[in-house]
């Protein structure tokens, strides 16, 4: 048996053991006479049972497996969510457990619950494209842990600010793509180097110290380390792994295999996932000003093409992700918020953020020619399965 098939199990497990708690808790409102609760539960519980027949069903149509793998991959994360609160609550609230034990020890399963759900539903999506909406649309995993559970059951803050900010939800996030990355047979998120001798540790050097430059002139110098906080720290620690596991990981790596068959395919990727990096910050609107939302897309852009530059020629994940979580660390302590302080962006700002995009496009198109490039094109290879071994077997 290969380690998917052990997570084939576990999932089938998993929507077993979901379905009996919905409907437990359908039967137990249903006697409380809370009818419209039932109504809600039912959907999900139908769609859950949907997916598990068809799964215990090996000889359906292709389009029936391929319809119910869509109808899975955008709603069954939530539902394993709703049933995660329902769980965890059940447990504080009718055994009468301590809560920062119950809560701590729920959020170690919810970290790996998506796993299973990747390996099965993620893949059975083939094409770029399909894999590119599950990509974005499991994104999801990360703000919704506490979409059904009431905050005051949590009685260690830290715990809240953990699940709040979306710290679980992005090392859940990073699993979920992990997993499918490998059932799409993509990609590794690089821990241990693979530098051969055309490797110029010189560039790394610089590409270090422009990181660090940047990060210390965002912030006028060196921040004050008296505003250090739980909350700013776990949504920076967020922001790095929750963004780089989807905008370097997981985009680059459909990229570069959607466009194997195009010689331009890495600076066509490096781009165009930069270029999706700036648009997502435009969702922080919601919470501060049109222009200055508008400023930091346009920021952001330039960042994600250096950052997607470190990642691609160290084949490092970890390093894109410490190095972009110390820019924003550095930044909300400087600051004292994790959102944008002014309301209104100067003539000289646009200016410094333009000069900033245009010098890390020239580094860019640096790091596309020469020695260089070759280090970044054999990433790229093993970026996207070539000379990578998939899946683990083990012999009874």
């Amino acid at each position: 048996m290969t380690g998917r098939d052990y997570l084939k199990i576990w999932y089938r497990v998993q929507i077993g053991a979901t379905l009996l708690v919905l409907a437990a808790m359908m039967v137990r409102n249903f006697n409380m006479g809370r009818q419209h609760v039932v109504t809600v539960l039912l959907a999900p519980v139908i769609i859950l049972a949907i997916g598990l027949t068809i799964e215990l069903l090996p000889k359906l149509p292709a389009i029936v497996r391929r319809l119910n793998a869509w109808l899975q991959g955008i709603l069954q994360p939530l539902i394993l969510v709703v049933a995660w609160d329902v769980i965890t609550r059940e447990i504080i609230t009718l055994l009468r457990l301590p809560s920062r034990g119950v809560v701590s020890l729920m959020i170690i399963y919810y970290v790996v619950m998506f796993a299973p759900f990747a390996s099965v539903i993620g893949g059975q999506l083939h094409s770029s494209i399909e894999r590119f909406i599950f990509a974005v649309a499991t994104f999801q995993v990360v703000f919704t842990p506490l979409v059904a559970f009431p905050d005051n059951l949590i009685t260690s803050r830290l715990l809240l600010l953990a699940l709040s900010t979306g710290a679980v939800g992005a090392l859940a996030y990073f699993a979920l793509i992990v997993t499918v990355m490998r059932a799409w047979k993509l990609s590794w998120p690089g821990l241990k180097p693979h530098w051969s001798g055309d490797f110029n540790w010189w560039i790394l050097l610089g590409l270090v110290v422009i990181d660090l430059a940047m990060t210390f002139l965002n912030v006028g110098g060196v921040p004050s380390f008296s505003k250090v906080n739980w909350q700013l720290t776990l949504t920076a620690f967020e922001a790095a792994v929750a963004e780089e596991t989807l905008f370097r990981f997981a985009i680059l790596g459909i990229l570069f295999y959607a466009w194997r068959n195009y010689r331009q395919r890495l600076p066509y990727a490096l781009v165009t996932s930069s270029i999706l990096f700036g648009l997502m910050h435009l969702t922080n609107a919601a919470e501060q000003g049109w222009e200055v939302t508008i400023y930091q897309a346009v920021a952001v852009i330039g960042i994600g093409l250096f950052f997607a530059v470190v990642y691609v020629y160290t084949g490092q994940l970890w390093l894109a992700m410490v190095m972009h979580g110390l820019f924003d660390w550095l930044s909300f302590l400087a600051t004292g918020t994790a959102t944008m302080a002014n309301s209104h962006v100067g003539l000289t700002e646009w200016i410094a953020v333009l000069v900033e995009l245009v010098i890390f496009g020239l580094i860019t198109a640096w790091m596309m020619v020469g020695q260089r490039r070759k280090v970044m094109d054999r990433h790229v290879a093993r970026l996207t399965g070539a000379k990578q071994h998939f899946d683990f077997q083990i012999q009874y």
